[in-house]
């Protein structure tokens, strides 16, 4: 998904707010998405070490380690996909 700076500094923003990301790593993320196509965005969060971002070409999505989940890890990713899709569909 090709996406100018602002929507990128979106997408963060929503990983911020559902799953926990790091506000320190903002700027890099929306840089590197900027910049170069990736398709995978390591962040953690509330998610644990597999919290994951992806952009797959068919749309933005967030997922974790499934051995991971827990009610409340699956409920950020649900609300963080179902925010990615409604971006999605804007632009």
């Amino acid at each position: 998904m090709s996406m100018e700076a602002t929507n990128w500094d979106k997408v963060y923003t929503i990983l911020v707010e559902e799953c926990g990301a790091a506000e320190s790593e903002r700027e890099y993320f929306v840089s590197q998405h900027t910049e170069e196509h990736i398709r995978e965005w390591r962040f953690g969060g509330s998610l644990g070490f597999g919290g994951k971002f992806r952009d797959n070409g068919n749309g933005l999505s967030v997922d974790c380690y499934r051995e991971d989940e827990t009610p409340k890890r699956i409920a950020a990713v649900e609300g963080a996909n179902r925010r990615l899709t409604l971006l999605s569909d804007t632009e």
